[in-house]
C-alpha cells in the first residue's frame, strides 16, 4: 500500500470514528446544558478551533452568549470585530434557510482569523433559540428526518447529525472567506434599530465584552450567586459605588443582592427606600435616571428621596424585562459625576441580555412545590382566579369532613416501671465498721458470692478474751470442786458457760463478717464503696438484690382513662433508655383501688410480656406504654380531653 492509499485509509477510518461519535451524541438523553458542553467540545475538536462560542438571540432581542469552549479560552485582539461582523452577515444567510417545524433556523459558522488552523474561531449562532448545524442544505435534510423525533430530542439530534455531515467533508457556508459587512448597515442584528451609532471599533469591543459578561454569569449554577456576580461586575465596569438587584414579588420588588455586600438588612429604612425606587422604575417600565436630563419627563420622587437620604449624586434604575413582564430592577449609584448616554445604552443592553437567563435560573432554583405552582399558573385556563384560596378551601373542607368519618386507633397512655417479684434486703449482721465492698450498683451476683466484708480486728481481740475467760473459769470450777466448795463451784461453772456463750457469739460474728448473697440477682440499691470505714449498726440496710428472671411491668393508668382499659387489652411500650425499640404487652391485672402518685389518682395495673426479657433490662427502669382501646372518630381523639374538661368544669 503506497503512502496516498495509506493516508486515504486513515482519513476514512477517522471519518468513520467521528461518525460513530456524532451518532452517539445524537442519542444523548441528558440535560441540555450538559449536551451543549459536549457538543461544543466535539465541534471544536473536529474543526481544530481555538474557541467555540454559543450565541443566542430572539426576535427584537440582543445577542447573548450562553457558553463557550474551552471555559478558560484566551481572548484574541480581533475576536470582537470578527464575531460582530459575522452577526451582521446573518440576515443574508437567514434568507437562504427555510423555517423548521419549531419556528427557528439553524446555523453554524467558521471564522478564520489567520491561515493557521490553530488561529481559527468557530462561532455557533442560534436564531430564535433553535439548534445548530454546519451546512444549510444538510440542515434541511436532517430536519426532515428529525420531524418524527420528539420535540425534546429534535434539537439535539439535528445538531449532532448536522455536525456529522460537517465531519464528512460537506462545504461550510463561510469557508475561507468570511463575509465582511459594515456594522452600521446591520446594527439591527446586534442591538436595537435606533442604536446605529455602534459602527466604531470601541462599540464593537463593548458589545463583545457584554457577551463575555453573559458567559461569566452563565457559569454560576445558583440564582443568588449569579445575582451577586452581576452586581459586582457592573460595579467594577461602570465605576459605581453600589449596584443593587431587586427581584419582583408581585406587586412589590424585594432587594435581592448588593455589590460587595454578603449580608444586609432588608427591613432597614435604606433598603425600603431603595426598594421604593426600584418599584418606581418597574411600574413605569422604563429606565429612570436621577437627576434627569433637561426636557425628560419622568416620575422620580422615590429616586430623589433615596438620593437625598444616601447623599449620592446620581442614581440609575433599569428594569429587567422578560417579554412584556418586568422581573427585576438593577439600580446603580454614584457619589460623584453623572451617567453618560453611552453608559446608559450599555446598561440597557446588559439588562436585556441578562433578564431571561436570570428569570429562568430563578424559576429553576426554587423548591419543587413553587415550581409546580408556577407551571400550573402559567398554563392558560389551568388555574382560575384566586385558585390558591379556592384550592386551600377545598383541601380544608375535605380535611374537616374527614375528621368525623375517618376512624383512628385510640390508645391510652400510661407510665410504666419494670418491677421484680423477688426483692432481697441485705442488712448489716452486727455493729461494726465497713472494711471492703466487692460489688457496685447493677452488678449481677451469684448465690453465696461475697458482697462485702466488715472489720474484724476488735472481734478477734474479744474472741481471745472470751476464750481466756472460759479457760480461767474452768480452772476455778475444778479448784472449788477439789475443796468441796459446792456453791463456789456452781457460780464458777455459770460464769464459764456465760463466757462460752459470749465466745460462740463472737465466733458467729466473725463467721458473718463476710456478707454473701443469699440468692442470685442484680444489685439494685446500695453504693457502699464511697462509705468505706463508716460505722454500721445491726440491721442497717446495705444492699438490695432483685431477680430479673421473674420481672413484671407496673403501669400507672390515669383515673380518667381506666374505664377504657380491660384485662386482656394489648399494647406496646418503650423504655426511656431505648425509645426506638417497641415491645408488646398484655394487661394481666388491674388493682380495684386507686393510689396517689405525684398528686394524681392512678390505678396500678400489671402487664405481662409477650416476649422474653431482654438482657439489658434492669428493675426500676421506666418508660411509656400505649394500650389499645379500639377505634374512634378522629375528631373525638383530638377533642375528647378538652370536651371532658369543659363538661367537668361547667357541670354539663
Amino acid at each position: 500500500m503506497n503512502a496516498d492509499s495509506r493516508q486515504a485509509h486513515l482519513a476514512h477510518t477517522a471519518l468513520a470514528q467521528d461518525g460513530q461519535a456524532w451518532a452517539a451524541l445524537a442519542q444523548f438523553d441528558g440535560p441540555l446544558p450538559q449536551f451543549w458542553e459536549r457538543y461544543l467540545q466535539a465541534v471544536g475538536q473536529l474543526l481544530q478551533a481555538r474557541r467555540v462560542l454559543l450565541l443566542a438571540s430572539g426576535v427584537g432581542l440582543p445577542w447573548k452568549a450562553l457558553a463557550q469552549w474551552p471555559a478558560d479560552a484566551p481572548q484574541a485582539p480581533g475576536d470582537a470585530a470578527d464575531v460582530l461582523q459575522t452577526l451582521a452577515a446573518l440576515p443574508e444567510l437567514q434568507a437562504r434557510l427555510e423555517p423548521l417545524a419549531g419556528g427557528g433556523q439553524l446555523l453554524a459558522m467558521r471564522l478564520p482569523q489567520a491561515p493557521a488552523p490553530e488561529a481559527q474561531v468557530l462561532a455557533l449562532v442560534a436564531l430564535h433559540g433553535s439548534a445548530f448545524a454546519a451546512d444549510p442544505q444538510a440542515l434541511l435534510q436532517w430536519a426532515e428526518q428529525a420531524a418524527s423525533v420528539p420535540a425534546q430530542y429534535a434539537r439535539r439530534a439535528v445538531a449532532a447529525a448536522a455536525a456529522a455531515a460537517a465531519a464528512a467533508g460537506q462545504p461550510q457556508p463561510f469557508g475561507a472567506a468570511p463575509v465582511r459587512r459594515d456594522l452600521g448597515a446591520h446594527a439591527g442584528a446586534v442591538g436595537d434599530a435606533g442604536d446605529a451609532q455602534l459602527a466604531g471599533q470601541p462599540h464593537a469591543q463593548r458589545l463583545y465584552e457584554i457577551l463575555r459578561l453573559s458567559i461569566e454569569l452563565a457559569r454560576q449554577p445558583r440564582f443568588l450567586q449569579r445575582a451577586f456576580e452581576l452586581c459586582n461586575a457592573l460595579a467594577v465596569r461602570f465605576d459605581a459605588d453600589r449596584v443593587s438587584l431587586g427581584w419582583m414579588h408581585p406587586p412589590y420588588v424585594r432587594l435581592t443582592a448588593i455589590s460587595h455586600v454578603e449580608k444586609f438588612d432588608r427591613l432597614s429604612a435604606v433598603s425600603r427606600a431603595l426598594e421604593g425606587a426600584m418599584e418606581e422604575a418597574a411600574d413605569q417600565g422604563q429606565a429612570l435616571v436621577y437627576p434627569a436630563e433637561p426636557g425628560v419627563r419622568q416620575v422620580q420622587r422615590a429616586h430623589e428621596s433615596y438620593a437625598l437620604m444616601q447623599g449620592v449624586a446620581a442614581v440609575a434604575s433599569v428594569p429587567l424585562s422578560d417579554g412584556d413582564q418586568v422581573v427585576g430592577v438593577i439600580s446603580l449609584e454614584k457619589t460623584q459625576g453623572r451617567w453618560s448616554a453611552d453608559e446608559l445604552w450599555e446598561l440597557r443592553l446588559i439588562a436585556q441580555t441578562t433578564a431571561l437567563p436570570l428569570a429562568q435560573l430563578r424559576q429553576a432554583d426554587r423548591w419543587w412545590g413553587a415550581r409546580l405552582w408556577a407551571a400550573l399558573k402559567g398554563r392558560p385556563g389551568a388555574a382560575p382566579r384566586h385558585s390558591a384560596w379556592k384550592l386551600a378551601g377545598a383541601v380544608g373542607l375535605i380535611g374537616f369532613v374527614s375528621l368525623f368519618f375517618v376512624p383512628w386507633d385510640y390508645r391510652v397512655d400510661a407510665r410504666l416501671t419494670l418491677r421484680s417479684k423477688d426483692l432481697v434486703f441485705v442488712p448489716a449482721p452486727f455493729d461494726g465498721y465497713l472494711r471492703q465492698v466487692y460489688v457496685d450498683m447493677g452488678d449481677k451476683v451469684k448465690a453465696g458470692q461475697v458482697l462485702m466484708q466488715l472489720d474484724t480486728r476488735e472481734l478477734v481481740l474479744e474472741e481471745s478474751m472470751a476464750q481466756a475467760d472460759v479457760l480461767r473459769y474452768s480452772r476455778e470450777a475444778e479448784k472449788a470442786q477439789a475443796l468441796r466448795q459446792l456453791a463456789e463451784m456452781q457460780i464458777t461453772l455459770a460464769r464459764r458457760d456465760q463466757s462460752a456463750a459470749r465466745l460462740a457469739l463472737i465466733r458467729q460474728q466473725l463467721a458473718n463478717a463476710k456478707v454473701t448473697a443469699p440468692q442470685a440477682g442484680v444489685v439494685v440499691e446500695g453504693e457502699l464503696k464511697k462509705n468505706l470505714g463508716a460505722p454500721l449498726r445491726k440491721g442497717d440496710l446495705l444492699l438490695k438484690l432483685a431477680q430479673t428472671d421473674d420481672s413484671y411491668l407496673e403501669l400507672e393508668i390515669d383515673q380518667a382513662d381506666v374505664h377504657e382499659v380491660q384485662v386482656g387489652s394489648r399494647g406496646q411500650f418503650a423504655l426511656v433508655g431505648r425509645p426506638e425499640q417497641r415491645f408488646a404487652i398484655e394487661i394481666d391485672r388491674i388493682d380495684p383501688a386507686s393510689t396517689l402518685r405525684e398528686g394524681k389518682n392512678v390505678y396500678l395495673a400489671r402487664g405481662r410480656l409477650q416476649e422474653g426479657i431482654a438482657p439489658w433490662w434492669r428493675p426500676g427502669m421506666g418508660g411509656t406504654a400505649r394500650i389499645e382501646a379500639g377505634q374512634r372518630p378522629l375528631i373525638w381523639v383530638m377533642t375528647h380531653r378538652t370536651v371532658r374538661f369543659l363538661r367537668e368544669f361547667f357541670w354539663l
